[in-house]
């Protein structure tokens, strides 16, 4: 059976203004991707393809807390593509404050099993082997 999806319509237009931002600053176009390739959108310049991204929108400022988290299992499909495609894998974040990103390339600096537990939990899948980024390793996109 397959995992229900959690997206709302909300999300995936809170990510499409992201990734617009993104682009724009980047210089480039973007093509919201099919869910097989668990990440966002592809990055396009001149009809080439150029990144990947993956979007994340939090409502905090951004060094609120002091690590970003994301799954394990979503980064290795980033990386894997990435290495298919000869293209980077970007971890894009909208913070309150600022806009950010890393290259999911980049070695976490932690691993944990994590996610949501207890009333939170939505199903099996909601606790899973999460990295975590220090923030401050995050560059500013402006």
């Amino acid at each position: 059976m397959a995992r229900p999806l959690y997206e709302t319509e909300a999300d995936l237009s809170r990510e499409a203004k992201v990734m617009q931002s993104a682009a724009e600053k980047w210089n480039c176009d973007y093509l919201k991707l099919p869910l097989s390739y668990r990440l966002d959108f592809a990055l396009i310049r001149s009809n080439k393809l150029v990144a990947l991204a993956e979007i994340r929108v939090r409502n905090v400022k951004a060094e609120t807390y002091p690590t970003i988290i994301f799954s394990v299992n979503k980064r290795a499909k980033a990386n894997q593509l990435s290495e298919q495609t000869k293209v980077p894998s970007f971890f894009v974040v909208q913070y309150d404050d600022e806009l950010r990103y890393i290259d999911f390339a980049e070695m976490p600096d932690e691993f944990q099993v994590g996610g949501r537990t207890g009333a939170n939990r939505r199903d099996q899948a909601d606790v899973e082997l999460v990295g975590h980024y220090d923030v401050r390793r995050m560059k500013v996109l402006r």
